[in-house]
Order: structure tokens, then C-alpha cells, then sequence
């Protein structure tokens, strides 16, 4: 590869190159500044644009983030309908379990009461039961009162049905 220019016309430089491959030559370089500048616009106004579009993106987000925490008066007053019931079941809610304790307790106390008073007669009748001599009653009844031991042919033995508790409709008959 050989390389020839003529050195007597340096500002008219012409090169050639003897064999198969070209060499680039040097760009110029005003034109090159101009192709530069000419990007670097072309870059500014690109991101000119985006913060634009940006800009708009933000501002319509804005605007639909305001309307959006506006409420209209039918949503305020749906709001305010649904509030008012929501206190009123809490009100009743509480009002009923107050009176459910109150209720618990008083049938507590009932229960305690009527346990009481089971122990109250017990212990009346465990007394009753202890105060009573039932050899004195029979002394009494046989010395005293001339009571005597019924004969044999004198009982009379009868049938009770299932039931608890007889009926009497007419007295005993005597022999």
C-alpha cells in the first residue's frame, strides 16, 4: 500500500490509496460540529417534549386525583344515611347485650336465692324431723288417748294405679 499526495499544494490535499481498501477520510470538521449541534437540538427538543408530555400527564393526574376526593352531595348524603344506620344497629347492639348481662345476672342471683332457700328447708325439716319423738307420740297415743293397734281383718289393702295421686270422691266406708 502506498500513499502519495502532493506536498507542493498542501492546502489542496488530494489522497489516494493504491490497493483494495478505502480508508475513511477525515470528516470535515465544521460539518461535523453542525451535525453535532443539529443532535443536541434534536436531543433538547425530544426532552423539551417528554417533560411536556410529562407535565400534561401530571397535571390531568391532578386534576383527576381533586375530582375524584370531591364528593358529590348524593355520595355524602349515602354516606351519612349509611353512618346513621351503622350507629343506630351499634346502639341497639349495645342497648340489647346491656340488657342480656343485666338479664344474666338477675337469673344468677334467682338461682342463688332459690339455692338458699332449698338449704333454708332442708335444715327446717332436718330440725322438724329431730324435734319430733315418735316414742313419746306412741306412749301418748296408747296411754292417753286409748288408741290400739288395728286387728287383721280390720285392713284393708287396695290398688293404687300409676298415677302419683288418687282421687277421693266418696269417704271410706265403715264396718
Amino acid at each position: 500500500m502506498r500513499q502519495q499526495s502532493n506536498t507542493s499544494q498542501r492546502d489542496k490535499t488530494v489522497n489516494y490509496i493504491d490497493g483494495n481498501t478505502v480508508r475513511k477520510l477525515q470528516p470535515d470538521t465544521r460539518r461535523r460540529q453542525e451535525e453535532i449541534h443539529q443532535e443536541l437540538e434534536e436531543k433538547r427538543k425530544r426532552d423539551r417534549e417528554i417533560r411536556e408530555r410529562k407535565k400534561t400527564v401530571r397535571a390531568a393526574a391532578r386534576r383527576n386525583q381533586e375530582r375524584a376526593l370531591q364528593m358529590s352531595p348524593g355520595y355524602v348524603l349515602i354516606i351519612a344515611a349509611a353512618m346513621a344506620v351503622m350507629v343506630g344497629v351499634s346502639g341497639v347492639y349495645l342497648y340489647l347485650r346491656a340488657e342480656l348481662t343485666t338479664n344474666i345476672k338477675t337469673v344468677a342471683a334467682l338461682k342463688s336465692e332459690v339455692l338458699d332457700l332449698k338449704t333454708e328447708n332442708d335444715a327446717e325439716e332436718k330440725r322438724i324431723e329431730t324435734s319430733i319423738n315418735l316414742d313419746e307420740i306412741y306412749q301418748k297415743a296408747i296411754h292417753e288417748l286409748g288408741m290400739v293397734y288395728p286387728a287383721k281383718d280390720q285392713i284393708k289393702y287396695f290398688k293404687v294405679d300409676t298415677n302419683d295421686y288418687m282421687n277421693q270422691y266418696q269417704d271410706i266406708p265403715a264396718k
